[in-house]
């Protein structure tokens, strides 16, 4: 069977076992028979894989596997899997996973199989390259933004990590890579893109969770000990919450993933990523992962007035990133620019990423983070105008502070819940090595690049 007609059975399957598991399953609350939510979305699915050919139809059967699979996995799958529902609905849930594998597998290989316009070999590789490219910062936003710093009670629980990874590549994942697909269509560089993710950064903590207002949020050891010091009670927020969300989610969540991914392939740093497909997709997702948590009732701190401030702060972030953006286009290294060693702005950075973290929730705190933070971006914005910058220079700040992050998490135990030291240890190992594999990737030296590096910097701090 080719994978065409594969995918589309896959989903199939699925959609026939949920239905079997809505006849074996508990009845709805009416004492009919239930039918799973999953069911209509596997099955235009499966219609729309059959029936478009190529991409279009692939994509669109992949997003309802991932759209069912996250729901599967929220409703707590995992019981069902081990049997302790009664074997038919064990029976009914294997088929259900068996069903999204094959579907996943061949929809996947559709989509990279899918030949270049000249139909070349080389072209149906580099479309595979870039399916991977954007599954990798999907997942990487989702482990630098909350699962690296192992905070949660998920910690250690594989069916929660899963849950996660899906969830977070698109509530932080989808929005980097549509802020990095505007950015790089218009030929803005970094500071256009950093000042985007700030108001991106803004907007999770201040509009969407509202954690930036609020007193208690989640229920989290140590939130009030780190909110009162520098609490404003005019503006009802905390300058070091404030330090900590906002900036946190423009290097964890959004910037250093994205240094890293566009490391991966030099060659397409510069380039668009997403097609129309993929944008709509990115902005179905993200708009999905957001809605769930503004319609969480944890997630209403704010006050009218605060969140209309929030609103004026996150266009002014956005206006400042398209003056920038329009002013400034990307330079070249001066003639005879030193080369500047990866390892040293790896380890400079590393210092300077560290520095914050052992710093007290106070006044004096605050500043001297936002100091050391400042200081490094006024290094790295010399250092790119002085020195052969190449993109393999900014990958190695954005590793720098996904390292340290990964590091630290193994000094505490996760601020919510009971998790065993066991583990606690094992998540902590594999985030960790999830970074590491990802900042190899970027950082290899490739042949021919050294010639390149000295000539231009591709994806320049300062462009």
């Amino acid at each position: 069977m080719s994978y065409r007609r594969l995918g589309p059975a896959g989903l199939l399957v699925a959609g026939l076992a949920l239905i079997g598991l809505g006849v074996v399953g508990p009845p709805a609350s009416d004492g009919g028979l239930r039918i799973p939510p999953g069911v209509p979305i596997l099955l235009v699915g499966a219609a729309a894989a059959s029936w478009l050919r190529g991409t279009a139809g692939a994509i669109l059967g992949l997003a309802a596997v991932a759209v069912v699979t996250v729901a599967s996995v929220g409703a707590g799958i995992g019981p069902d899997l081990i049997g302790d529902r009664g074997l038919p609905v064990t029976a009914a849930r294997w088929v259900q996973v068996a069903g999204l594998v094959v579907a996943a597998y061949a929809l996947g290989r559709r989509v990279a199989a899918r030949p270049s316009p000249a139909g070349t070999p080389g072209g149906r590789r580099r479309g595979r390259g870039r399916v991977l490219q954007i599954a990798g910062l999907l997942v990487l936003c989702g482990v630098g933004a909350e699962l690296l710093a192992a905070y949660g009670d998920s910690t250690g629980d594989p069916g929660g990590i899963t849950f996660a990874l899906v969830f977070f590549g698109a509530l932080y994942g989808a929005p980097a890579l549509l802020a990095r697909e505007l950015v790089r269509r218009l030929g803005w560089g970094w500071p256009s893109l950093l000042l985007i993710f700030a108001a991106l950064g803004t907007a999770q903590a201040g509009l969407i969770d509202q954690s930036l207002f609020s007193t208690d949020y989640g229920g989290y050891d140590g939130w009030e000990e780190n909110r009162e010091p520098t609490l404003v009670p005019s503006l009802g927020l905390s300058g070091y919450n404030a330090y900590s969300f906002i900036i946190g989610h423009v290097i964890y969540s959004f910037a250093a993933p994205v240094a890293l991914a566009e490391a991966w392939s030099p060659a397409r740093a510069r380039k668009p990523w997403l097609g129309p497909i993929g944008t709509v997709l990115a902005v179905v997702a993200y708009a999905v992962a957001a809605t769930l948590i503004v319609t969480d009732p944890e997630s209403r701190s704010g006050t009218p007035a605060q969140l209309i401030v929030t609103v004026g702060v996150i266009g002014a972030m956005l206006l400042g990133a398209a003056l920038i953006g329009s002013r400034r286009r990307p330079g070249h290294a001066p003639a005879g620019a030193r080369d500047l060693a990866i390892w040293q702005v790896l380890g400079v950075s590393l210092i300077f990423a560290t520095v914050p973290d052992l710093l007290p929730p106070t006044w004096l705190g605050v500043v001297l983070a936002a100091t050391t933070t400042a200081t490094l971006g006024i290094l790295i914005a010399l250092a790119s105008r002085r020195s052969a910058w190449t993109i393999r220079h900014t990958a190695a700040v954005g590793a720098a502070y996904l390292l340290e992050r990964g590091l630290l998490a193994f000094t505490y135990f996760p601020l919510i819940g009971d998790v065993a030291p066991g583990p606690k240890y094992a998540h902590n190992v594999i985030m960790l090595l999830i970074v590491v594999l990802a900042t190899w990737v970027a950082l290899r030296k490739r042949s021919g690049e050294r010639a390149e590096g000295a000539v231009k910097t591709p994806s320049s701090a300062g462009s």
